[in-house]
């Protein structure tokens, strides 16, 4: 081979080398920027959806905030039966907020707020829903009986005790029991003090609507009332008395001339020794619906359970 031939291929090796490790060169510097760029692309699409999620997190924990008010304000007594929901929606620029309340049972509140917010990615919204556990205490559990008394009670021939019609309402409420017209149980119902006003009988002129604990043990003038009433000792029904949901007596009922009409329950103790009894047109009617109204009426929340759900969509 010649001299010149011999130069001529190490040339064109040197010049494919070259070729070679400029096309390397260019493929690792390209990997280099797409990884760089995909780096970049993650990272602000990490940045967005945490910025979403955080703004539909702060919106759920307002919304739960309007639910817990509405508790606390009494709302959740609109919620009459199990399985009754309150929604409202909050307005929201980039997203959905809503809170609801939904009454699960007869003594469980579930409330929750949730929030949606857009990331600013395609199809993907970050979402948060707070929920809370809300349990209800009554002041008793829903009675048995028409009468329920620490001792039997003694119902004059000419009294009246019955049952509301059992009507696809009255049988939800009463929950499956099955009600009777008399029981005997010395357990007392007890009525938290902070949710009772204090009334004198004497004094009242026009039907009342809510829970009420009697200063004097006897009625001398014509009461009625839709709700509770409670006497701490006996009552002596001297005059017509007429309530819709539940009496409770810590003594005794004795009737005296007046007229005891009640549409729901009467539960009394007989402490001190007596009994209750019913006289000449006195009318009970057990009525599981009108009980639980007036029921609710003195039961309050108690301490709840959270829990956070979170993620995207």
């Amino acid at each position: 081979m010649s001299p010149f031939a011999d130069r001529s291929c190490r040339a064109s090796a040197r010049g494919g080398f070259a070729l070679l490790l400029a096309l390397v060169t260019t493929v690792v510097v390209g990997l280099c920027v797409l990884a760089l760029w995909q780096t970049q692309a993650g990272a602000l699409r990490h940045d967005r959806l945490r910025t979403a999620a955080v703004k539909a997190g702060s919106d759920a924990d307002s919304a739960l905030a309007v639910a817990v008010a509405g508790v606390l304000g009494g709302g959740w007594r609109s919620l009459t039966v199990p399985g009754a929901t309150q929604v409202t929606r909050i307005p929201s620029a980039d997203g959905v907020v809503s809170t609801s309340m939904v009454r699960l049972g007869w003594a469980t509140l579930l409330l929750r707020g949730a929030a949606s917010e857009r990331s600013g990615l395609q199809s993907v919204s970050a979402f948060a829903d707070d929920r809370l556990l809300v349990p209800l205490v009554a002041p008793f559990a829903v009675p048995a009986a028409a009468l329920t008394g620490g001792r039997a009670w003694t119902v004059d021939a000419a009294a009246i005790v019955g049952f509301a019609p059992a009507v696809p309402a009255e049988m939800r409420c009463r929950d499956g029991v099955l009600p009777g017209m008399v029981a005997i149980d010395s357990a007392m119902a007890r009525i938290d003090p902070a949710l009772v006003t204090r009334l004198d009988p004497d004094t009242v002129t026009a039907p009342l609507v809510g829970v009420f604990r009697l200063i004097r043990d006897r009625i001398i003038r014509p009461l009625v009332v839709d709700g509770m009433v409670e006497s701490v000792t006996g009552l002596s029904v001297q005059a017509d008395l007429q309530i819709a949901g539940v009496l409770v007596v810590h003594g005794s009922v004795q009737p005296a001339g007046g007229r005891l009409d009640v549409t729901g329950a009467v539960i009394t103790s007989d402490s001190g020794g007596g009994h209750s009894g019913l006289g000449n047109g006195d009318r009970i009617r057990y009525d599981a619906c009108a009980i639980r109204r007036a029921m609710e009426r003195a039961t309050r929340p108690a301490p709840a359970v959270a829990w956070t759900v979170v993620g995207r969509s």
